[in-house]
């Protein structure tokens, strides 16, 4: 059963607009144990699937014993009044690791799988849902695959459902998904590996990891865009960073190369890029370097994304009001 909890705002023409706050998504999800890429897709045919509690133990559903994959799916009506809203998928805590489909569309992962299997059976699941992979006042697919170790397995405990982070900006590009990563300094196309942004590095295999990385991404940027000055989001970034554009030094956050470096996970890093910085409908390099020295690291939390400045300005100015 899907529960939705919000609050009622006026609107022009009726009495009240009904903004959902979060749906839980506690209840039975279908389940299979095994491991098939095509369960991600939508017009896959699931109805010969098991039905399984969520959250639980899968060794509590008949599964005593088992090790290895197994796939959830469950469907949802996200409403069209969330539309502009940054929506949040947690998931609880998952024993061992996953990797979690929305409409037949990777958004995010914690821990790895074999052969290089790390565990993240302590990491809290939160993962941001990309707007444009809903099908808002539809049916939206929820699709994820688990991999357990030993012991118990599954999407074990603590709250599941999808809920509201505020309003987002009317991002032009849209730079949350996935990264190319490096340890390190420097991208290296032979060693890069994909990440989620945003996402602690921690929970995507690179537990107790603390130091330098880069994160890269490839964007092409319309000749209407490059010409104005933008702001480049790069959400909360743990702990200091500097921020490249086609090799050229675009901002920093903190003291990248101090002795001691600062901690400043707290701030919200919004980027100024002036006008041909991004080449004009040609393909350009975003490099996120990053310093870590404890706990969580990497780009930890959104929104990352692209913005004029003039509609920067008048997000924040209607987010005062």
């Amino acid at each position: 059963m899907i529960i939705m909890t919000g609050i009622f705002f006026p609107a022009a023409g009726v009495e009240t607009v009904f903004i959902p706050e979060e749906i839980s998504l506690k209840g039975f999800w279908k389940f299979r144990i095994g491991d098939d890429e095509q369960w991600s897709a939508v017009k896959y045919d699931d109805s010969d699937w098991s039905q399984i509690r969520v959250p639980a133990r899968w060794e509590d559903a008949g599964y005593q014993g088992y090790d290895g994959f197994a796939w959830y799916r469950t469907s949802v009506v996200i409403p069209v009044e969330l539309k502009n809203y940054a929506l949040v998928l947690k998931l609880g805590y998952i024993d061992d690791a996953d990797e979690v489909y929305v409409n037949g569309k990777r958004i995010g992962k914690s821990g790895t799988f074999p052969p290089h299997h790390v565990t993240a059976f302590n990491a809290l699941r939160t993962y941001p849902v990309p707007g444009e992979l809903l099908n808002f006042g539809g049916q939206n697919l929820i699709a994820v695959r688990v991999y357990d170790s030993h012991l118990e397995g599954g999407i074990v405990s603590g709250d599941v459902k999808i809920f509201t982070d505020g309003s987002i900006p009317p991002f032009d590009i849209n730079l949350s998904g996935e990264w190319l990563f490096n340890k390190g300094l420097q991208y290296d196309a032979e060693t890069a590996a994909s990440i989620q942004v945003p996402g602690a590095w921690e929970n995507q295999g690179y537990a107790d990891y603390d130091g330098y990385a880069v994160y890269t991404r490839k964007v092409k940027v319309p000749a209407l865009l490059a010409n104005q000055r933008l702001v480049l989001v790069a959400g909360r970034i743990d702990d200091v960073d500097e921020l490249y554009i086609n090799g050229r030094f675009a901002g920093q956050t903190g003291e990248f190369k101090a002795h001691y470096p600062e901690t400043r996970y707290r701030e919200l890093r919004n980027y100024v890029i002036p006008p041909g910085l991004f080449k004009a409908g040609e393909e350009n390099v975003i490099e996120i370097r990053v310093r870590d020295t404890g706990v969580d690291g990497g780009i930890i939390e959104g929104p990352v994304g692209i913005i004029t400045q003039e509609k920067f300005r008048q997000y924040w100015k209607m987010k005062r009001k």
